[in-house]
Order: structure tokens, then sequence, then C-alpha cells
């Protein structure tokens, strides 16, 4: 059973209530009222504090930027941390809300979106807002084909201080009341056919919130509804054929890894066990990025993190923390900072973050992606340094500092450069030399590099010879290096085991190399599923393809473990 620790609202959940929960949890029920606030499953849910007269949410104002800097798609979160409903037919929802302060929204999910590296695919879902000022309830339902809502009913209403939501599926209708009165219906357009509903909350106004006194869902006629609980994380890791099992068997004890999602950790058993059994390093995905763990100047995100990391130290797994300075992952509010507090603003969000995870998260990508893909930023012996806004405000300091701030916050964390494109020769490397250079030389404690290798065009292949000496001019230099997000589009099968199996080979030659780590587990969720389409336009990067069936570059990265040196 995985005890699921808060550390910013509320209290741990007691041994006794999961137990009774996960009991609970397998038992029908057609008739009665299943409480989902009485029982506390909301206590990991971000910006939830218990309080005697319900489960008080704070706003969060939680937006996800594209990497291509395409304005933010809203993300609010979503309860898998909790418990969620299975449900069979017809069924009814009722939630009280109190002390609405503008806006309060409750939304019913067929599944918890999936977050794809920076973009937000949305499954069929139903969001009910209560809008305080304009004096409406407005409804709007997904059905999986769009980021947007397809069918839109707006209610005026008169807002009192409690507000009881009702939502009534019945005969492929939704019905919906306020305090007992029933505003109108809807078609329910087949979105819950999948049998489960996870529940979602948000308030949008900055500064704002409101309560949640009580939830209650209850089957309606002939249907059935079924209470799922928050499923156990401690796993046997005992098999000898998993990547890190045979990598601990290899005489380098080199870790294996993979970038983790922490939504489907909690929703796909099948994701859940690969990350479990088959590595012994995690990165986060997205969960550590500043725009999703510090959406607001004074909101630090830290639950779903707080879970991964929990997660991951329960199976002796490592976290490496991924990435405290990256400006391709900044929230609206510091990318529109004076210039003048933005040093500041760096400072302590590195200080709050690391200290947080003193002790617990071993490793940091500290910098992120320093280097530009501008020419111009190469000419006339230029660093090719990103001219972001850290950069604008301090220059090329400001990874000084960066590296300087998280070595305080923990010292005995290992601090890493991330960045791609420094497999093979050219301005970037020696850019990249030349910086390491200068860092060392000003006694910035960096402690290695990271090497992204994603391969997804032929431009991108990596040559063998080249990276391998990249990594011993990096060890000349006090450094380690770790294969930090590898990934290889496998529209050439071969190609794709050539260039996993050379690069662990690489890793395992070097002393150094410390990490082999894919960004990523399964073509079902990669990084490199494209951005906003519908249906999903899944890529073909990983090791294990989207029927979660292994590739032949699993088998070859097996055997070269098996090889020894």
């Amino acid at each position: 059973m995985s005890l699921q620790q808060r550390t910013n609202h509320g209290p741990q959940i007691g041994i006794v209530l999961l137990t009774a929960l996960f009991v609970y949890g397998l038992v029908n029920y057609k008739n009665a009222d299943l409480d989902f606030v009485k029982d506390k499953s909301w206590l990991n849910f971000p910006g939830a504090t218990a309080q005697e007269n319900g489960i008080h949410f704070d706003s969060l104002g939680r937006v996800i930027t594209h990497q291509d800097g395409s304005l933010g798609q809203p993300n609010p979160p979503v309860n898998f941390m909790g418990e969620h409903l299975e449900v069979i037919g017809d069924f009814k929802i009722t939630a009280t809300l109190l002390d609405i302060d503008k806006q309060a929204s409750i939304r019913f999910y067929s599944m918890p979106p999936i977050i794809y590296d920076q973009w937000r695919f949305e499954y069929p879902s139903i969001d009910i807002t209560i809008d305080v000022d304009a004096g409406l309830l407005i409804a709007r339902i997904w059905d999986g084909s769009s980021s947007n809502s397809m069918d839109i009913r707006t209610y005026k209403i008169s807002p009192e201080s409690k507000s009881i939501i009702t939502l009534e599926n019945n005969d492929n209708q939704f019905y919906i009341s306020l305090n007992n009165k029933v505003l109108g219906s809807m078609p329910d357009h087949n979105i819950f056919d999948k049998g489960t509903i996870w529940f979602g909350i948000d308030s949008f106004a900055q500064g704002t919130g409101f309560t949640l006194a009580s939830l209650f869902s209850k089957a309606v006629g002939t249907g059935q509804v079924k209470i799922i609980s928050a499923p156990v994380f401690v796993r046997d890791r005992s098999d000898p054929n998993s990547l890190q099992n045979l990598a601990d068997a290899h005489p380098r004890k080199l870790k294996i890894g993979a970038a983790v999602s922490i939504g489907l950790l909690f929703t796909d058993e099948e994701y859940r066990d690969l990350a479990l059994n088959q590595f012994g390093i995690w990165t986060p995905e997205n969960v550590m990025k500043p725009q999703f763990i510090h959406p607001e100047p004074d909101t630090y995100m830290f639950e779903e993190a707080d879970q991964i990391v929990d997660i991951a130290l329960k199976n002796d797994i490592i976290v490496h923390g991924h990435s405290l300075v990256y400006h391709k992952s900044n929230p609206e509010w510091m990318e529109n900072s004076p210039k003048g507090q933005r040093q500041e603003i760096m400072v302590n969000h590195i200080k709050n973050i690391v200290s947080h995870y003193k002790g617990k998260v071993a490793q940091w990508d500290v910098v992120n992606e320093a280097l530009s893909n501008k020419y111009a930023l190469y000419e006339n012996n230029g660093s090719g340094l990103e001219e972001h806004i850290w950069f604008e405000a301090m220059g090329e300091k400001y990874i000084d500092l960066a590296f300087r701030t998280a070595h305080e916050a923990d010292p005995s964390a290992k601090l890493y450069l991330n960045d791609y494109g420094l497999e093979r020769d050219g301005q970037r490397w020696d850019a990249l030399v030349s910086l390491v250079k200068r860092l060392k030389q000003r006694g910035v404690p960096i402690h290695g590099v990271g090497f992204e290798s994603h391969i997804y065009t032929d431009g991108d292949y990596i040559n063998p010879e080249q990276l391998e000496e990249h990594m011993k001019v990096l060890a000349e230099l006090g450094l380690d290096s770790r294969i930090s997000e590898i990934d290889v589009t496998g529209d050439d099968p071969q190609e794709q085991i050539n260039q996993y199996k050379l690069v662990l080979d690489v890793c395992l030659r070097q002393p150094r190399c410390t990490a082999y780590s894919t960004w990523g587990i399964t073509d079902l969720y990669g990084s490199t599923t494209r951005s906003d389409r519908y249906p999903l336009v899944y890529g073909t990067s990983l090791l294990w393809d989207t029927e979660m069936k292994t590739k032949p570059a699993y088998s070859a990265l097996q055997n070269r473990l098996r090889s020894g040196y």
C-alpha cells in the first residue's frame, strides 16, 4: 500500500482509513450515496486544504504554454490521486459548493487528460461552472475530438452562498440542477461510455477559491456505481530481465531510466508496471517544470511532483529533477515580470523547489537548453546562449547563479546542465565546451552535462565515436555525462535498434557516464505525438509501442547489457 503524503495542504491520510478505502472500492453500490469529501480523498489535490466544513480549493490558474511558444492551454487539475467512479447505466452526482469568491468549476472526466510533453489531450468530459459576477451557470461538454468544448449551455442564475449542483445522467441526457431546481438538459454525447468518471476542480480567478462541502454519487434506476481507490505502488522488482536489473548485473552498474508522467502512473496499470519494474531512475516529464510547479507568483504546486518522488523512493528508484530553469516552460507571470525583479524571482524559485526536495531528489537539471538554435548568436565568437528573460536580465551569469543557488539549497544533489545537439561536432558542441570551461574557472558547482540524444531525422544520427570523444572531453574537465532524453524515430526499425544500442554502448564504456534515460516509455504517451491533433497521431520513437508491446530495440538493449564490457 502506498501512503500518499501532502507537504503543503493538510495532514496525512491514516493507514486505517486507506485500508478501509481499498476494501470499500471493491463493493458495488446501487442506491447508496457515495461521499467523496467525507473520506478526504482530495488531500493530495493541488491547491486543496481540509477545513471543518469541507475541502477548500484555491485558484491555481494553471496553463500550459506549448514548446513552440504559442498561447497557453488551460490545465485545471484532476483528482487522479484519489478515488474515482466506475459506472454502469444512469447515475446522479451532487456537489455542494460554499463561499464562491468569483468562479467555481467542477468537472467530470471519462478519463483524466494526458499531458504530452507540454500539451494537453482532452478526453470526453463535462464541466459545470458558476460565475458569480455574471450570474451564470455554464455547462460545457468535450467529446474527445478537440481541445475545445463542443456543446455549451448557459443558464441565468441568482448566486447564493450555498450552491448545490446536481448532474443526472438519465436515458442519454444530462439534467443540470442548481439548489434542487432543474435548469435544463443537454445530450450526453455518450461521453461516459468507458464507464469511469474522474473528478476535477478549479477556480479561475487569481487569488480566489471556494469550498466543496460535499460530493455524492448515486446510481439511478438500474444503474450501478462503484468507488475505485488509488492503486498500490510497491512492486516486486526482481525480474532478472528488466533493463535495470540487467544493468545492475553488469560491471558498470549503470542507471537505466525514463521520463515518467504522474497522471499515467495512477491511471494506466500497464504503464505503471513498466515504470516501476524496468527502471532505476525517473525524470518527471513535466510536473517540475516552472509553469507546472510554480503557476502563480505565490503558488507552488508540489502535490503532483511529491507523488512521483514518494512513489520512486518507496521503490528504490532515484529521482532526477527536471528542470529548474527552462525558458520554454515559464508561466506567463514569469515571462511578463519586470527585468529588475527577475534575478530575485529565479533565485527564489530554485531555492524553494530544491529545498523542498532536499535529500529526496538526488540530481537536477539546473539549466535546461541554455544554447540557442539561432546561427547568428554563435558568429564572431558569440556564446551561442539563448537570449531569453533570464539572459536579458543577468547575462551569462544567470547560469552561475542558478547552479550556486541549487547547491546552497541542497549541497548533496548532483547538478547538471542539459541540452540537445551535443552528441556531434560543430558550433553547438564548441559553445558548450567553452561555456563549461568558463563555469569551472569561476568555481560554479556544476557536476555534469546531459546529452538529450533525440534522434528524429537523418540529420540527428549520432556518431558513436564523436559522442564518446565528447564524454572524454567532459571527463577531463571533471564532469560526469548522462544520456538524458534519448528517443529514436522508428521509421527504420534497424536504425532505431542501432542508435539505441550504439549510444548505450558508448555510455557503458565511459566510466563517467552515469545514466541512460529514455524520454518516455511507450509510443502511446510519447512526446513525439503530434501536438493538438485529434484523433491522436502517435510517434514511433520509444521502446514500447502503442499497444505496450516491446520493440526489437528493447531486446537489443537487453542483449547489450548482458554482454558485459
